[in-house]
């Protein structure tokens, strides 16, 4: 490979990466980031310590940039054809350059979930353009498009990481803020960097006319037999991702091992996150020798069984137990449902109807991270009563099953029309 596009490769994975740190920048500092009953006086910069919230608005400040995710990466088709992939880009940089700015300064809730949604958009720009331009780069190989998904996993382990020498009052703004540094550099690589797709799209490099794409209203009522019965499949596994909690774990894996091991929760959601990186590098393995269908399938039989062993643990105060749990469970995760669910639509929709189904497909995926996400502290409170905290996560293990079921039976659908 050229260091030209190994630089260009890097830069633009630098913007997943962001995304990474967007999901757990939350993660380890949500015990010195929240104030108790009463809100703590200011500093002398006028930045208060901590912010008083309630646990509802805790996970609502958290999950909420998924809505500006879902924003951006609807609008991202649009930012390219007007701005070109290397503008779209200077965009999402911008994007959490400002968000996470705010979210560094922010000393109310309010402020901070606009700081987050801002957050967001950025981020939905660059997970729907940087898999696009690592396709561009390298469209012979897989080693670029491995690294789309290793730079997200590794934005998450820098975000954690981070919690250590920023997990004190105050310090903590130091996290987001390192973000919106990131962001500075990402601004500034973008003058060094040459992409394919510079300029604003013409069509030249599409293989379809705009007149053979179907669109979302010509998806759902479209009596092409491949179409039909492939985007039940497509609904079931972008909504299964998200609904089988494994963004609730990245969110809130300190806080929730902080019930059984509150002197290490820390440590130990770390090494899971760092236990996560040379599995990201297995799918692209097993994909040429295990079929879509069981790679989807086996693993969500595993992730049943974690999340059972999660919540026994929990519940019995036994934290071995329960991390064993949650480990077995993001492992089975990033071999199946994790990655696979992003290779079913390339295998089951035409060419002409893939720009619908992502969209369709995006618009669940983000719809349903945001609903999981705002609503599992609460839940896991009402839940959880008389010290049961880990009750929530038979709910995951019964979704989890239903995803296999949705799932073998989505396969059966399809492949009737084959």
């Amino acid at each position: 490979m050229h260091a030209a596009t190994a630089l260009t490769a890097a830069w633009a994975a630098l913007h997943t990466f962001q995304y990474g740190f967007a999901i757990a920048a939350m993660n380890g500092i949500q015990d010195v980031m929240v104030c108790p009953a009463d809100p703590a006086p200011p500093l002398s910069s006028g930045l208060a310590p901590c912010v008083h919230m309630r646990r509802a608005e805790l996970g609502l400040v958290v999950a909420v940039f998924t809505v500006g995710g879902l924003v951006g990466s609807l609008s991202s088709r649009a930012a390219t054809a007007q701005r070109g992939q290397r503008g779209t880009l200077r965009l999402s940089a911008l994007a959490i350059l400002l968000g996470s700015g705010a979210l560094a300064l922010a000393n109310s809730v309010s402020v901070m979930v606009i700081a987050r949604i801002i957050v967001g958009l950025g981020c939905g720009l660059a997970t729907t353009t940087v898999p696009i331009v690592l396709t561009d780069l390298a469209p012979r190989g897989k080693a670029l498009g491995i690294a789309n998904q290793l730079f997200i996993v590794f934005g998450i382990l820098v975000a954690q990481a981070l919690s250590f020498p920023f997990g004190g009052p105050g310090v903590w703004r130091l996290v987001p803020a390192s973000a919106a540094g990131i962001a500075i550099l990402q601004l500034a690589g973008s003058c060094l960097v040459h992409l394919p797709r510079d300029s604003a799209a013409t069509g030249e490099n599409e293989p379809l006319l705009d007149a053979e794409i179907l669109t979302i209203h010509e998806l759902f009522s479209s009596r092409d037999p491949q179409v039909k019965r492939g985007l039940p499949l497509i609904l079931a596994t972008q909504f299964f991702q998200q609904a089988t909690g494994p963004s609730v774990v990245m969110y809130f894996s300190t806080t929730i091992l902080s019930a059984v091991l509150p002197t290490s929760a820390k440590l130990i959601a770390l090494a899971i996150v760092i236990l996560k990186v040379p599995i990201t590098l297995s799918p692209a393995f097993l994909m040429e020798r295990v079929s879509t269908r069981r790679l989807l399938v086996l693993p969500t039989c595993i992730m049943v069984g974690a999340m059972f062993a999660l919540a026994a643990g929990l519940n019995s105060g036994r934290g071995g137990l329960a991390v064993g749990g949650m480990a077995v469970f993001v492992t089975a995760f990033s071999v199946g449902l994790g990655p696979i669910t992003w290779v079913v639509l390339g295998e089951v929709m035409p060419p002409r109807a893939r720009p619908a189904a992502s969209a369709v497909g995006l618009a669940v995926n983000w719809t349903t991270n945001f609903i999981v996400g705002s609503a599992f502290l609460p839940l896991q409170v009402m839940m959880g009563q008389h010290g049961h905290p880990g009750n929530i996560f038979y709910l995951f293990a019964g979704s989890c099953a239903a995803a296999v079921v949705a799932i073998r039976q989505g396969y059966v659908v399809y492949e009737a029309s084959q």
